[in-house]
């Protein structure tokens, strides 16, 4: 995840070493431009758009405050970066606002920049998930989308786009259309219940199908669906009914 960000600092030595910083360290923030004082960082703002703007307080012709005050919403996230004193120090945490002290180090540079980065994270995951549920609640709308967490990522997916589910213990494995396979923390059994209405089928106890993507149905004792990944998944005899009526449904 890369971040635009901007610096505003009147004193030269300070954008330079923040900015030497900031490459060596925190390479997914990305530096859209440098402003001196708040008139040129208003400017450097409306065209750049960032996401984070390091913010000197103390400047000349106006402080850092002014700057933000300019924006009827401020648009980004802020990180001061200041020499204060200890009194005005403890007036910024008072305030829970995020801060770098001068001469800034790089563990606290590190530290305050994941942070912004996990909230400009979450702000983009949810997002998703109401675009998401705005989609799935317009009955005008053919494509449906389903959020899918991990420990590690939050997954997108248009349900068209999944040819399969498979059981794997209390997880399921999803698997998309072009090769793509996530693995989730919920049971079949509660897959079942969100994708029946969407077109899909559970044919086997381990086995929850996208009825779309079915190519063939190999007859037999042991049948077979050909999915339009070329792979074969066994229909378990107690559901051979009901798959093959779900089938006629679905054509």
């Amino acid at each position: 995840m890369k971040i635009k960000a901007i610096i505003v600092d009147d004193e030269e030595n300070a954008r330079k070493a923040l900015l030497n910083m900031l490459e060596f360290y925190c390479q997914e923030i990305e530096i859209a431009g440098i402003a001196e004082e708040i008139t040129t960082a208003f400017d450097l703002i409306q065209k750049t758009t960032p996401e984070l703007v390091f913010l000197d307080i103390q400047m000349p012709g106006g402080n850092g405050f002014e700057l933000l005050k300019k924006f009827k919403k401020i648009p980004f996230k802020v990180i001061f970066v200041t020499a204060f004193d200890q009194f005005a120090l403890r007036a910024i945490k008072l305030s829970a606002v995020d801060y770098l002290l001068k001469p800034v180090s790089p563990r606290d540079l590190i530290k305050a920049t994941n942070k912004v980065m996990d909230e400009l994270a979450k702000e983009e995951r949810l997002a998703q998930k109401l675009e998401a549920l705005e989609q799935n609640m317009d009955t005008s709308q053919q494509v449906k989308k389903i959020i899918l967490n991990t420990s590690t990522n939050m997954h997108v997916l248009k349900l068209e786009d999944i040819i399969r589910c498979e059981a794997d213990e209390n997880y399921t494995r999803v698997m998309t259309n072009d090769g793509k396979v996530v693995m989730v923390a919920k049971t079949l059994k509660e897959f079942d219940e969100m994708l029946t209405s969407y077109g899909f089928c559970r044919i086997h106890q381990s086995h929850l199908i996208n009825l779309n993507h079915v190519i063939t149905y190999e007859k037999g004792s042991s049948g077979l669906v050909v999915l339009s990944s070329g792979e074969k998944v066994p229909v378990s005899g107690r559901r051979k009914d009901f798959f093959l009526s779900a089938l006629q449904g679905n054509l």
